[in-house]
């Protein structure tokens, strides 16, 4: 539960929209070239530098266990600082920052990625637990 307004990015994967806190946020970008890492998992399909970092980029189709899809020249990066360090994740659109006043509490038992949900007037934003997305 929130006791005072907090900021979120809202962003699309699949048909879902999902926020992350905007302090945690570095950077939203295009797709970049990427380099591949040998033996990490399907998901992570590469690292990308960014500022004094080498981001670990993450799609989010794969961990979220949906259909892959192929990536574009406009595809969205979210680089975002974690307790683990910097991650990159690939969303289908980027959308506006949210203020949110109040979420549902949401257990892990549901999803181990979604810690709390808002209510928008037009859609739920699922809050991501950024600290779960780490590889």
């Amino acid at each position: 539960m929130i006791e005072k307004s907090e900021y979120y990015l809202s962003f699309q994967v699949g048909h879902q929209w999902y926020g992350v806190n905007v302090e945690d946020v570095i950077k939203v970008l295009h797709i970049v070239a990427l380099t591949e890492l040998p033996g990490v998992a399907k998901d992570v399909l590469g690292i990308m530098p960014l500022q004094e970092f080498v981001v670990p980029v993450v799609d989010l189709w794969i961990r979220f266990n949906l259909p892959n899809q192929s990536l574009r020249l406009d595809t969205p990066i979210i680089a975002l600082h974690t307790a683990q360090g910097p991650i990159g994740l690939i969303v289908d659109d980027v959308d506006d920052v949210e203020e949110i006043t109040e979420t549902s509490n949401y257990g892990e038992t549901e999803s181990p990625f979604v810690k709390s949900v808002a209510r928008l007037p037009d859609k739920l934003l699922l809050m991501l637990d950024t600290s779960r997305l780490h590889t």
